[in-house]
């Protein structure tokens, strides 16, 4: 005997509206592609100063650095416009100045920056001699890089502290640990790409980037991979290039990994040996340029927002937790401002991201709920602070949910895509947030 027209209807209403206990068994749909990436530090320095002939030379880097589709360069100090000239590279990084204000760092790309952030050294070495890295603000720049919609890569533009005396090595393994703590509370689960000039080589006893960084940051080395067959050189004598070719170890490197939506893979290195040279064949910087095929896949079970709010606080990121069973609550603690947002995972607890302040508010879901929508303002906390998030309005599927603070001066809401939901955060704190993003799980 079959079931009545009424008794299906219902079933299939039932089956439709309640989340599967484990997300993650869901079949994961997939997009693939590639892109280009370069690394080049173009001797920027004020002539005087200079190894290269940057007057000279940097108006003819300009419209070979189109070929790629993102571009870290190092040393962009005094002929940015020369640089930027002839550039068609619709995103860039903002130019931080000229020596001594600038750090020399700038990205470059085809696919939408976001959340960009230049952070200074906390150890350098040297005013005038072994490096004069103390002449500057030297450190690292980090960008996230939009590929598709919703599918972000933290990229990474690093420039290390430089020469080999004892302080300056010390200094270069301050900067890789300084790197590596950076890189695992902002970018937790997510794809990433360090590519720039780190004064550093296997070979060099005073290195220890592979202990300090690589393998913290599970990162992997695109030289290493597609010229050295994984293969790393022993301490000891340096690898010349000019006696190995590629097989020689330059100081400018490329790292990467996977992320829990994105797997990307450097299938290729080359030592750009010829590429970026004037008619005479003399090389436009006293650095190689580098470059690396990136081929991704994107999966569909988890996408990322961009962030709304101010530039204060320290990076977070839940995204490492999310992928299984839908989260049981969702926290926030507010006053005038928000000072916390959390989830309960079944597999980990609570995460949470910001202070101990405000008056803390708990929602449990149903069976079935969900968060579709949170809706976040921006304010001040005074005319001298950043912009905070200062009001949350987090919505259910079934019309559930909870808000506190104050509204400000601009607002957003974030809205998951069809067949997902909200089910972490990404952003920035301290003891309050920030700056406050989305995590969207497929139902």
């Amino acid at each position: 005997m079959g079931l009545p027209l009424k008794s299906i209807f219902i079933l299939i209403l039932t089956v439709s509206t309640v989340i599967p206990k484990n997300l993650s068994q869901r079949r994961l749909e997939t997009m693939e592609g590639s892109f280009n990436i370069l690394s080049y530090n173009v001797g920027g320095l004020p002539e005087i100063i200079s190894s290269s002939k940057p007057s000279k030379y940097t108006k003819l880097i300009s419209p070979k650095l189109n070929d790629y589709d993102i571009v870290n360069v190092q040393e962009d100090f005094g002929y940015n416009n020369d640089l930027t000239s002839q550039l068609k590279l619709p995103y860039k990084t903002e130019f931080t100045g000229n020596v001594p204000l600038g750090n020399g760092l700038m990205t470059f790309s085809n696919f939408p920056l976001y959340m960009t952030s230049n952070e200074k050294w906390k150890d350098t070495h040297g005013i005038i001699e072994d490096g004069a890295d103390q002449m500057i603000p030297k450190g690292f720049c980090y960008s996230s890089v939009e590929i598709k919609p919703g599918y972000f890569i933290d990229i990474y533009n690093i420039h290390t502290d430089a020469d080999c005396d004892e302080e300056s090595m010390r200094c270069r393994r301050s900067n890789m640990a300084q790197l590596a703590d950076y890189i695992n509370k902002v970018s937790a689960g997510k794809a990433v790409i360090v590519f720039g000039d780190t004064n550093s080589r296997y070979t060099r006893e005073g290195d220890d980037f592979y202990n300090l960084l690589l393998v913290p940051c599970n990162l992997k080395d695109a030289w290493i991979q597609n010229i050295m067959n994984g293969e790393i050189p022993p301490k000891g004598e340096s690898r010349m290039v000019d006696d190995l070719g590629e097989l020689g170890e330059v100081v400018d490197k490329i790292w990467f990994r996977s992320g829990k939506n994105i797997e990307i893979n450097a299938s290729t290195f080359k030592l750009l040996l010829t590429e970026f040279t004037d008619d005479e064949g003399n090389q436009l910087s006293d650095h190689y340029p580098i470059n690396s095929r990136i081929d991704y896949k994107l999966l569909d079970n988890i996408k990322t927002s961009d962030t709304f709010g101010g530039g204060g606080g320290e990076g977070f990121s839940f995204l490492e937790k999310v992928g299984g069973r839908y989260p049981k609550n969702v926290i926030i603690s507010t006053g005038d401002r928000v000072d916390k947002v959390g989830f309960t995972y079944y597999e980990y607890g609570l995460i949470t991201a910001g202070g101990n302040g405000g008056d803390k508010q708990t929602y449990n879901f149903k069976e079935g709920e969900y968060i579709t929508s949170i809706r976040v303002c921006k304010a001040k906390k005074n005319l001298l602070s950043t912009y905070r998030v200062s009001y949350i309005n987090i919505m259910t599927n079934l019309n559930g949910g909870i808000s506190g603070g104050k509204c400000g001066d601009e607002e957003m809401t974030f809205q998951a895509p069809d067949g997902y939901a909200i089910a972490g955060f990404i952003g920035y704190a301290s003891d309050e947030i920030d700056r406050i993003g989305c995590i969207y799980q497929k139902l």
